[in-house]
C-alpha cells in the first residue's frame, strides 16, 4: 500500500473511484499543511490514471513501467511545476501550455502538477486561469498549496478544492517510531512534519540534535531576558545555518517551545513537543509569562513570513530577540 493511501484514505479512496468512473474533473486544488502527502498523492492519481497493471479496486499497482516512469518524473504526459526561485512565473505557464496544446505522447492524457501554487505570480495566475476555463484536450490539473487564501479567485472558483486533513499526532508519533527513532525525538518530529519520510530525513540530519538543544537554550535566555540571547544568534546559531530550510527549522522549532508553554500555561490538551522538558516548562508558566505568549507567538510567525520573503534570517532573529526580551524585561 502506498504510504500517501494511508496517510490519507478517503481522498484516495474518492479519487480511486473518479478514476474507475472516468468522471475526474479537469482542475483541482490540493490545500494542505506541508507534509500532509499533496504532492505524493497527486503523483499517485497520475499513476492511476497511466498504470499498465491497476489492482482489484483499480488503484496504481506502482511497479510497472509507467508507474515507475511517473514516480521518477520521466513520464512524458505528466508535468510538474514549481517556483523557479521566489515564484512561478509566466514563462513557465506559457511553455506548458505550448507543451499541452501538443498530443499526448503515450496517450491522449495529460497531467499537470503546480507545486507551491500561492507562490505563482499574478500575471502567470491569469496565463493559468484562461488555460483552466478553455480547456483543449483530455487533461487534469492540480495545484498545490499551503495557502488557499493566496491563490486567484477566479481560479479557485473554476477548480474543485480538496482538503487535506492534519493526520492525528500519536500515529504519526508512532510511525516515525517505526523507523526505530526513540519516543522523544518522535514526538518532536510529529510536530515538524506530517510527513514520516521527512521526519527521518530530518532526524538523519548530523546537526539536528545540535540545532535542537540550541534553540531550547536560546529559549532560556530569551525567557529570562538574558543579555545573552542577542550574542547567541551571531556565536551559536548562525553557524548552524547553511541555509533557508535550516534557517525555517530554528523558527519552527522556537515556535514549538512557545506553543508548549501556551498548553501549559491555559492547560491545554496537547502532545508537548519539547516533553523531555516538561518540569522546565510548568515551572516557566507564570501568570507574567501567560500574558506575554500572545505578543510572542505573534512576532515569531511574522519573522516566519519574513523568512519566505527571503528577509535576512539574522536579521529576523535579532528583531524577535529585541522584541521578546523586551516583552519580558
Amino acid at each position: 500500500m502506498a504510504t500517501v493511501v494511508r496517510k490519507q484514505p478517503e481522498i484516495s479512496s474518492l479519487f480511486t473511484k473518479l478514476i474507475n468512473n472516468n468522471t475526474l474533473q479537469h482542475a483541482y486544488i490540493f490545500e494542505g499543511v506541508a507534509g500532509s502527502g499533496k504532492y505524493e498523492m497527486a503523483t499517485w492519481i497520475a499513476q492511476g490514471l497511466f498504470c499498465q497493471n491497476p489492482t482489484e479496486d483499480g488503484s496504481p499497482c506502482l511497479e510497472c513501467n509507467q508507474c515507475m516512469r511517473i514516480a521518477q518524473g520521466e513520464h512524458p504526459d505528466v508535468s510538474t511545476v514549481e517556483p523557479d526561485g521566489m515564484s512561478i512565473k509566466v514563462g513557465q505557464v506559457r511553455a506548458i501550455k505550448e507543451e499541452f496544446a501538443k498530443s499526448g505522447m503515450e496517450s491522449r492524457k495529460k497531467i499537470l502538477i503546480v507545486k507551491e501554487m500561492d507562490k505563482m505570480t499574478t500575471s502567470a495566475a491569469n496565463s493559468l486561469l484562461k488555460f483552466i476555463e478553455e480547456p483543449e484536450g483530455e487533461f487534469t490539473i492540480m495545484l498545490l498549496t499551503t495557502e488557499l487564501q493566496q491563490l486567484l479567485p477566479t481560479i479557485v472558483s473554476r477548480s474543485q478544492i480538496i482538503h487535506f486533513p492534519v493526520r492525528e499526532i500519536n500515529g504519526r508519533i508512532e510511525d516515525i517510531m517505526a523507523c526505530e527513532i526513540p519516543e522523544k525525538s518522535a514526538t518532536l518530529l510529529a510536530h515538524l512534519t506530517q510527513d514520516t519520510e521527512e521526519a527521518l530525513n530530518i532526524y538523519e540530519d548530523e546537526n539536528f540534535n545540535k540545532i535542537v538543544e540550541t534553540i531550547w537554550q536560546w529559549f532560556l535566555f530569551l525567557s529570562k531576558n538574558d543579555e545573552r540571547a542577542f550574542i547567541y544568534i551571531q556565536t551559536k546559531i548562525m553557524p548552524l545555518v547553511d541555509n533557508r530550510e535550516t534557517s525555517s527549522l530554528i523558527l519552527d522549532l522556537l515556535i514549538l517551545v512557545y506553543q508548549d508553554l501556551t498548553a501549559i500555561c491555559f492547560e491545554q490538551d496537547r502532545v508537548l513537543a519539547f516533553s523531555k522538558h516538561r518540569n522546565q516548562l510548568e515551572q516557566m508558566a507564570t501568570s507574567s509569562m501567560k500574558s506575554e505568549l500572545t505578543q510572542i507567538l505573534t512576532a515569531l510567525l511574522n519573522g516566519k513570513k519574513k523568512l519566505d520573503r527571503y528577509v535576512s534570517a539574522q536579521g529576523i532573529f535579532e528583531q524577535i530577540a529585541l522584541k521578546v526580551t523586551n516583552l519580558t524585561i
